[in-house]
């Protein structure tokens, strides 16, 4: 899962899995909202979003927007080795500051990484957990290779930790985003009858949450009439309103 609205259709149907009271109906993505499902007799509106880190007072741009480069060097190397071979990973890469390249090079870069990547896989068990951490003989353009496998995870992110990395989940960040979210509710609240919010937890280990389990159901105030969080790795669904 690379883009937003295969993320966005992952986090749904995980929705429909772990809240089967989720009515049926005739489904769209009018944007917005996310998905609208029609039963016919009601209309449902659901928002699915993540936390994104977010850039700093003095920065100019955000860390996504900085890292986009890499971000395409990875795309490309995640692609070929999904190509050669069938095994979900989740990649972490720490580049070296400021690198430029040009599209020759980074072609070259994204198979070096693919075949790193598959000399480091070659010949494990599938049927457990592995993680391996890369720091020598690297790229100079890469200060850090991690690698995760879950067999029970069938999803597959590549990523530049720097670009990627996120807060941890809080109180005051889910308030930062039930308030954004509300703005764009207001722009079709008036043309459904129910909407509900899911903050989905990031696809990349330094994305996790922990100890999301303190809040509380009915902590938060809220115009959605539901909102859920939805863990990626455990498939656990809590309920914040």
């Amino acid at each position: 899962m690379q883009n937003k609205h295969e993320i966005e259709e992952y986090f749904f149907k995980k929705l429909t899995e772990l809240f089967p009271s989720l009515p049926k109906g005739n489904l769209s993505k009018p944007e917005p909202p996310d998905f609208l499902i029609d039963t016919g007799t009601e209309t449902i509106a659901v928002e699915i979003t993540q936390i994104h880190n977010e850039k700093g007072p003095k920065e100019k741009f955000p860390p996504a927007q900085k890292h986009a480069t890499e971000d395409s060097i990875l795309e490309t190397a995640q692609a070929l080795f999904s190509q050669r071979n069938n095994i979900p990973l989740h990649m972490s890469f720490t580049f070296a500051n400021n690198i430029l390249l040009s599209e020759k090079q980074r072609q070259a870069l994204s198979r070096q990484i693919c075949e790193m990547v598959e000399t480091e896989i070659y010949g494990r068990e599938l049927e457990g957990h592995f993680s391996f951490h890369l720091r020598d003989n690297l790229p100079q353009e890469l200060l850090r290779i991690s690698g995760y496998y879950f067999p029970n995870v069938t999803g597959v992110s590549w990523y530049s930790a720097k670009g990627r990395l996120v807060p941890n989940l809080t109180k005051r960040e889910i308030l930062s985003v039930l308030r954004v979210k509300e703005k764009k509710l207001k722009r079709y609240i008036d043309k459904v009858d129910k909407a509900i919010l899911v903050i989905a937890e990031g696809l990349i280990p330094n994305s996790w949450f922990d100890d999301i389990e303190i809040f509380e159901q009915n902590e938060f105030v809220s115009q959605f009439g539901k909102v859920f969080i939805i863990r990626y790795l455990s498939d656990q669904l809590i309920e914040l309103k």
